[in-house]
């Protein structure tokens, strides 16, 4: 609590501290400027610092411009995905926060002041802050970038248009480029439009034409990342598609477009928030900072983190030994253990033949067959194999338990396991499956059954650990129950259907086992 007197806080005491979490993270030093704009009016911004700034030099800066167009920026404190002042300052950054003509808490003159002339101020306010700063010395003039939603991508892309050398990276968001379709397909187009364009588009087409950023598109130089979700009923979802379409035929700039499914003109999910900074960020490091080029881009971009392919080339490629999976302990080939989080060691894939076969002789592994799951296991048989495998190499070998299956199942499962819903190609109801099971169980199990790993493999929580496979498919596996030893888990017959009251006993044809390491 204090008194706040021109610009200073005075007589301020401290009652409670609402998230001491930001006393650990850097905060820039943050102040309000002002300069003359448009007019010769007064106009002011929010201006952030770069960390460790150093008064000595002049600093990249980021443009952010609000949306409304009667929002505003205040000096207060603000950070969520469409304004992050810290990331940016992080990077060695000013960022420029200016509250143009059109802006709120600034009388109502203000607000109205652009309509009828849409662009006419606000255009010559933003740039007139950003020649202030510069003149300043504190500013890199070459080095500056522009983004903004909604209203805040609309003068975005009007100052690409205006001011094509101006900015080396744009980052618009759900803006406008194209006032005659807004018109039609906005919820609220003819109240707006008529407002801020004069009228309806067939009475002032030229107006309407000369205000459409899509007709002077040509200009554009600005390497521009564009975002919209594809619900906006306040920003089509259209306009993002004809700004992207215009940049993209005419080829005069790089751009981007990352639509959002599911999303109306504010992006809810906190996925799609994070993705959105995310992207915004890389942009930003490759255009304004250099820090990376457009093929690590691209090549970075192909596959997601948690892609399998990705997974294999970061979390290390299973074990082969003598052309068979899994490695060699005591001169015995056995299964390849992986550890999952801090406590729990397993194998990366099932036992295969080629594996139990060095435990029974007389194990029948038909040619070419040798890295399928061993299966048609009973309980006793699994056990065995266990305790001949911890007196073989020393080491402590045993079933897991079912709830170490489960888990391990819930995190690590792999997309398209080999179950009746890949033989099926679909997803299938409660009845479907049971019809499933019926016309799977018709073939001989040699027909089912693939070569350990042949589906793309499952992995930790966003896209973390190591790569293990079939955890849900391929053969069920023993585990250690309150009532002895059960079959768990998917297989190619069966799959344990979750609006079930009761999941189908895999049968023993395709029932094998995982192995657990005591360590």
């Amino acid at each position: 609590m204090g008194t706040y007197r021109e610009g200073a806080l005075q007589r301020d005491e401290t009652f409670t501290i609402l998230n001491e979490n930001l006393d650990d993270l850097p905060i820039p030093r943050a102040e309000v400027v002002r300069w003359t704009g448009a007019n010769g009016e007064t106009v002011n911004g929010i201006l952030h610092y770069p960390l460790d700034y150093d008064p000595d030099r002049a600093y990249p800066m980021m443009t952010v411009l609000h949306g409304g167009p009667s929002g505003v920026d205040l000096d207060a404190w603000s950070l969520g995905w469409t304004v992050y002042a810290p990331l940016l300052a992080q990077r060695g950054a000013f960022v420029f926060r200016p509250n143009y003509h059109g802006s709120g808490h600034h009388g109502l003159d203000f607000v109205e002041s652009i309509k009828g002339r849409y662009y006419e101020l606000e255009v010559p306010d933003i740039v007139s802050g950003i020649d202030s700063l510069a003149a300043a010395g504190v500013v890199d003039k070459d080095s500056l970038g522009v983004m903004g939603w909604s209203n805040g991508a609309i003068l975005t892309t009007q100052l690409t248009i205006e001011h094509p050398e101006l900015f080396q990276v744009a980052a618009p968001g759900a803006g406008d480029v194209n006032w005659t379709s807004d018109y039609g397909n906005c919820a609220f187009g003819v109240r707006f439009d008529r407002s801020y364009f004069k009228g309806p588009p067939w009475a002032y087409t030229e107006h309407y034409i000369e205000k459409s950023p899509l007709f002077e598109m040509p200009a554009v130089q600005t390497p521009t990342l564009i975002h919209h979700g594809t619900e906006d009923r306040a920003v089509p979802y259209e306009q993002g598609w004809e700004y992207y379409r215009a940049l993209q035929q005419i080829g005069n700039a790089p751009v981007r477009f990352l639509s959002y499914p599911g999303e109306p003109h504010g992006l809810r999910q906190l996925s799609h928030q994070r993705r959105k900074v995310v992207e915004d960020l890389k942009w930003i490091d490759t255009y304004l900072f250099g820090e990376t080029s457009m093929q690590e881009r691209v090549s970075e971009r192909l596959l997601a983190d948690d892609a399998p392919l990705s997974l294999l080339e970061t979390a290390g490629a299973p074990a082969r030994t003598d052309g068979h999976h899994g490695v060699r302990a005591n001169g015995t080939l056995v299964p390849e253990t992986v550890t999952l989080g801090d406590t729990l060691t397993v194998g990366r894939f099932e036992v295969t033949r080629a594996q139990f076969r060095a435990y029974d002789a007389d194990f029948e592994v038909p040619s070419g067959t040798a890295e399928y799951p061993a299966h048609g296991l009973a309980a006793d048989r699994a056990q065995a194999y266990v305790d001949w495998l911890s007196e073989q190499t020393g080491r402590d070998y045993r079933l897991p338990t079912a709830a170490e299956l489960a888990a391990f199942k819930a995190a690590r499962a792999g997309p398209s396991e080999n179950t009746p819903a890949y033989w099926a190609g679909f997803t299938p109801t409660p009845d479907e499956y049971r019809r499933l099971r019926a016309r799977l169980a018709q073939h001989p199990t040699e027909a089912l059954l693939m070569p350990v790993g042949s589906r793309p493999a499952g992995h930790g929580p966003n896209g973390g650990g190591p790569l293990v496979y079939d955890v849900d498919g391929n053969v069920a596996e023993w585990a250690r129950t309150a009532d002895g030893i059960e079959a768990q888990n998917a297989s190619a017959l069966t799959r344990t259907d979750p609006k079930a009251e009761t999941a189908p006993t895999p049968p023993r044809r395709v029932t094998g086992l995982r192995i657990v390491l005591d360590r």
